[in-house]
């Protein structure tokens, strides 16, 4: 008799201590795994609602990107500033970033937890707003976002923040080049 209770108590303390653990991988999940990718980017799914090939949707961006606000809590603050391949490259129907330089707006999410890159990243001055990243570029409107503006859905643990060495150069470079914010087929009513 006595060891069929101390089966039962082990097993209770074992559920004790798997409970908490579990609410805590719950929580701690998104910060390390791309949940946000697992549970709402469907390439197939999104092939057919945009009618674009799924290849292009699954293909992977090397990016640079810039935060560059228009007005105070701009839902797409992002301009995409490179990409490699080119966005011309994977379908020549594609106005990209590589010929003129372009400045393309962009709605940026992490796969991790769909939320922009953290505001304690970006720095207090222009130069310090570049970015590289890795990640999927998603057609204007996608999971629900800004329907002027292509999604970009970043891999979490590809965010690299730039240097000054190469953010005074590129902010310098950037002020010169075509912005399709004044392209008026992507006026999404937000500018300064």
């Amino acid at each position: 008799m006595s060891g069929g209770t101390n089966t039962n108590v082990s097993k209770i303390a074992v559920l004790l201590v798997l409970i908490p653990f579990g609410f805590v991988a719950w929580y701690v999940a998104p910060m390390i795994l791309p949940v946000y990718r697992w549970q709402n980017v469907d390439f197939a799914q999104l092939a057919k609602t945009y009618d674009v090939p799924e290849f292009e949707l699954r293909t992977e961006f090397s990016m640079m990107v810039y935060f560059n606000p228009r007005v105070p809590n701009d839902p797409s603050p992002y301009q995409i500033i490179q990409c490699n391949p080119t966005w011309k490259s994977v379908n020549p129907a594609h106005v990209d970033e590589s010929v003129p330089p372009l400045a393309v707006r962009c709605t940026l999410v992490s796969e991790r937890d769909g939320e922009p890159i953290s505001k304690l990243w970006i720095g207090g001055v222009k130069e310090e707003r570049f970015f590289r990243i890795k990640g999927w570029r998603l057609p204007p409107g996608a999971l629900g976002k800004n329907p002027k503006r292509p999604v970009i859905v970043y891999q979490g643990l590809s965010l690299e923040k730039c240097d000054l060495s190469v953010g005074i150069p590129m902010k310098e470079a950037v002020a010169n080049w075509e912005n399709d914010d004044k392209w008026r087929d992507r006026d999404d009513g937000i500018g300064p």
